[in-house]
């Protein structure tokens, strides 16, 4: 087969949505199948980079900016591409991130969507564009796509639901896991060093979102000093996305430690990259991970992955990708979380039995099987 694949996304960072493409492509050219990589032509040799070994792999670059729901982009995903799928024989046009607008279709396209938080929760969106370009424009590119595909069942659920796609036209692929970094004691000693831990801690990953929670996981993480003077830090990576939004919800994490009586107790790390998230997994007591959504929630089975337990919230997808294999907790219920970590970290019998469960369920998910579905897909649209 060939497949265009649309990587205009890719700006430099390799996040989540980057690392499936990067794995999917690659499958698909070892197995045989062109793969058309579409790219900003500023990032061309980059791209070509990251696939410096891999054959089956054409690169074509687009005179464009940025993947944002715009003019030039919709003219690209109707014309541009349809164009190259008449010149190569194309059989499959996949646009990976969340929207795409092919008003004229030379081939089947497959759009991804990996949720639709802003429908939920707006965050560092604006009102206006919220309701008048990313609602309106997720809508128009569920109804122009052949089939959407979304990464859990509860998305399923949730975007047929809020943007009005019948259920029968969406597909669930789940993510795939990347493989861990290996252990590493400069890192670690590195790690300690810059965030004072001298102890073991409570991690969180995934950033001050008001969706991730981070105001009452201070508050339970309060309890449970108060009930058992634990001495580990909570650490929370990541950051929220937009300056003025990333001070609003820094100023609310900073006020609920203050109230709570904790300075120097919580330690905000910022943006690191995976081979330090990876060692503070190894590091931590625990991941708690007290998401109020999402779509997928891949922290949960990257810490299984490396044998740390986890705490996850009883809602959304959370439940259906921690498979059994973690403590769920009521996200509103400061309390509840206070207790499930004191349980957690004084049962040594439970610690044990969720990292077991844990790493075997994490081996559910790989790169191969999710480019295998895939590719049975892009088969199966295509007729082939």
């Amino acid at each position: 087969m060939t497949i265009i694949m649309d990587f205009r996304k890719y700006d430099g960072v390799v996040g989540g949505v980057e690392q499936g493409i990067i794995q999917i492509t690659r499958y698909l050219a070892i197995n045989g199948h062109t793969v058309l990589l579409m790219c900003k032509e500023k990032r061309f040799d980059d791209v070509k980079g990251l696939f410096s070994k891999s054959e089956n792999i054409e690169f074509k670059p687009l005179d464009v900016d940025t993947h944002v729901i715009n003019k030039t982009n919709r003219m690209i995903d109707s014309s541009t591409l349809q164009e190259i799928a008449k010149k190569e024989d194309a059989d499959v046009i996949h646009f990976p991130y969340n929207w795409s607008f092919p008003a004229k279709k030379a081939v089947p396209t497959v759009l991804t969507v990996h949720d639709v938080i802003p429908f939920t929760y707006r965050e560092a969106q604006s009102l206006l564009f919220n309701i008048f370009k990313y609602k309106k424009g997720i809508r128009n590119a569920c109804q122009m796509n052949d089939i959407i595909v979304t990464v859990s069942e509860f998305s399923r659920q949730d975007i047929a639901e809020k943007v009005g796609v019948p259920l029968q036209k969406i597909r669930v692929i789940y993510n795939g896991l990347r493989e861990p970094n290996p252990s590493n004691r400069k890192v670690e000693m590195s790690l300690r060093e810059r965030y004072a831990l001298e102890d073991r801690f409570i991690l969180n990953v995934g950033g001050i979102h008001e969706r991730k929670n981070i105001v009452r996981l201070i508050h339970a993480y309060a309890m449970l000093i108060d009930k058992t003077k634990y001495s580990g830090k909570l650490v929370i990576t990541g950051k929220a996305s937009g300056g003025t939004y990333q001070e609003k919800m820094r100023k609310r994490c900073d006020r609920a430690i203050s109230e709570t009586g904790i300075d120097g107790r919580v330690v905000f790390t910022d943006y690191i990259p995976e081979k330090e998230i990876d060692e503070l997994f190894r590091m931590a007591d625990l991941l708690i991970y007290p998401s109020l959504y999402e779509g997928f929630g891949i922290p949960v089975v990257e810490a299984m992955k490396v044998h740390l337990p986890v705490i996850t919230s009883n809602i959304t997808a959370l439940p259906e990708v921690s498979g059994g294999s973690a403590l769920l907790v009521d996200p509103e219920d400061c309390s509840d979380m206070a207790s499930k970590m004191l349980e957690l970290l004084h049962t040594n019998d439970l610690r044990q039995k969720l990292i077991e469960t844990g790493y075997e369920h994490s081996k559910k998910f790989t790169w191969d099987k999710t480019s295998e579905e895939y590719l049975a897909l892009y088969r199966e649209i295509a007729g082939d």
